[in-house]
């Protein structure tokens, strides 16, 4: 269950009719509230009263919506306002509730920045290591939020310089500085300058500290930042008197005064009285600085005595003991959540049991079955191996067919082309004696019939052309002996 602060805590202030009005006219949900905390925050710069106005009415409104991220962004802007004004045990009392919302709803990154926040107000009070433990927490819940990240390592370098640990203090300043310039982050470069300026006033380098005090004045007026300004110049004022200026410390203390009291910041109104009381001793006005230095103790006994940090100490121990209160009953829940599961174990365990006594029964007779489907399944393998024992000689019997077939088929080819070449020689056995060998034999049967009729002198032409008739005779009957004969050879 969400833990509701009281709006009875919320020293709020009605709000501007004008306001009112133009909010009456939206409506009220989560980015409204969204929209109406981050006004409030902007106004924390400069106008802190109406800043926490703003959060409170955010505050109302997220809680009648049921809106636990605006509800607790608007107790944490609450308590910066308070925290602004110097009034740091009502600041711790709104950073602690924000803290416990922002747990409810696991949000490390807002618990981060509350975190950091407490820790601010346990330094401002002087208590370095609780203010150190809540930041160091602070910093390891924020490791997704690099923005913030850069703030808490600022703060804890502040914090290592308020205990006297000026090495660690320039370490973690100089890693706020690094990220912050990559980043543009001017708010957090304002603080490590005036930081540094701290530093150097701390080791008399007054001139040093100046130059510091003057980068981030620059910074601290382009963001309109009232609340460090006032403390910047008071610093300035205190770096001007040890340098023997006392015109500028006082002017440099009345700016300071002048924001304070802009900003309502009482514990800066109250430092400027401690500020004036040395200013005054270092210029021999004695009967001046005694009446500050009385001022000083009066107003910072009423702003800071023992009970309220009693009172802080107190919301601490609470908000550690709810801490404490929903870990146990987160324990108790766990316990018995654990017995619930120990006793579906049992049941389970039971269930499983019997379950496998059954499944023993059911393997028993399946692994029958499966002997019985064995042996068919042997016998079949023996009759597979069988048909295909037979089915492999039918397969070569049926390959040595084919060999045959394709045997046949090539010596078919051969006789066929042979028969082809001997009816073709024949063919032309049959031209040469149509044709050739017929015209030779034709000639010399007439030649002899004219021999029987010629003269002498006839006969012997006749004779001559009988010559050559019979070598044209001899010439084609050779001619057709080699063809015989390549047709032989080529049979064989």
């Amino acid at each position: 269950m969400s833990w509701m602060i009281s709006t009875s805590l919320i020293a709020q202030q009605s709000l501007p009719d004008s306001l009112l009005k133009k909010f009456e006219n939206l409506a009220h949900d989560s980015v409204f509230i969204d929209q109406l905390n981050a006004l409030a925050f902007d106004n924390l710069k400069s106008n802190p009263i109406m800043g926490r106005q703003l959060a409170a009415y955010s505050q109302v409104e997220a809680q009648k919506i049921n809106y636990t991220k605006g509800y607790a962004r608007a107790l944490s802007i609450i308590g910066s306002a308070y925290w602004n004004e110097g009034i740091f045990e009502v600041a711790q009392n709104y950073y602690l509730a924000a803290a416990r919302q922002y747990q409810s709803l696991n949000d490390s990154i807002g618990l981060g920045r509350m975190y950091n926040n407490i820790g601010e107000v346990y330094k401002k009070l002087g208590q370095f290591e609780k203010s150190l433990e809540y930041q160091l927490l602070s910093l390891e819940l924020k490791k997704s939020d690099p923005p913030s990240q850069r703030l808490t390592l600022y703060n804890i370098g502040e914090n290592y310089l308020g205990q006297g640990q000026v090495d660690k203090a320039v370490d973690y300043i100089n890693r706020a500085l690094d990220l912050s310039k990559l980043a543009d982050d001017k708010r957090v470069i304002a603080y490590c300058y005036w930081s540094y300026g701290k530093i150097k006033a701390q080791q008399k380098r007054y001139l040093d500290a100046i130059g510091f005090y003057q980068l981030s004045e620059q910074l601290w007026l382009e963001l309109g930042e009232k609340r460090p300004l006032a403390q910047t110049y008071q610093d300035f004022g205190a770096a001007h008197r040890q340098l023997g200026h006392y015109a500028m410390a006082e002017e440099y203390l009345r700016k300071s005064n002048s924001f304070a009291t802009e900003i309502h910041a009482k514990d800066l109104e109250v430092n400027n009285y401690y500020y004036k009381f040395q200013l005054d001793s270092a210029q021999g006005k004695f009967a001046k600085a005694l009446a500050n230095l009385y001022r000083y103790n009066s107003l910072h006994d009423s702003l800071n005595n023992s009970s309220k940090a009693e009172q802080i100490n107190r919301l601490q121990t609470i908000y550690e003991t709810e801490n404490r209160e929903r870990e146990n009953a987160a324990l108790r829940a766990e316990s018995a959540l654990r017995s619930a599961e120990v006793r579906s174990q049992r049941i389970i365990i039971l269930a499983i049991g019997a379950g496998l006594l059954f499944s023993s029964v059911l393997l028993l007779l399946v692994m029958r079955q499966r002997q019985k489907i064995l042996r068919v399944n042997k016998q079949l393998n023996d009759k597979t191996e069988e048909v295909q024992s037979q089915a492999e000689s039918l397969l070569k019997l049926n390959n040595e067919l084919q060999d045959l077939n394709k045997n046949l088929e090539t010596l078919v080819v051969e006789r066929t082309a042979q028969v082809m070449k001997q009816n073709q020689r024949l063919a032309e056995y049959t031209f040469v004696n149509a044709h050739k060998l017929r015209a030779p034999i034709a000639s010399i049967l007439g030649l002899i019939n004219l021999l029987q009729k010629a003269n002498a002198e006839e006969r012997e032409q006749i004779y001559a052309y009988l010559k050559h008739c019979g070598e044209d005779l001899d010439s084609i009957i050779r001619e057709i002996g080699r063809n015989l004969e390549g047709a032989i050879v080529e049979k064989d």
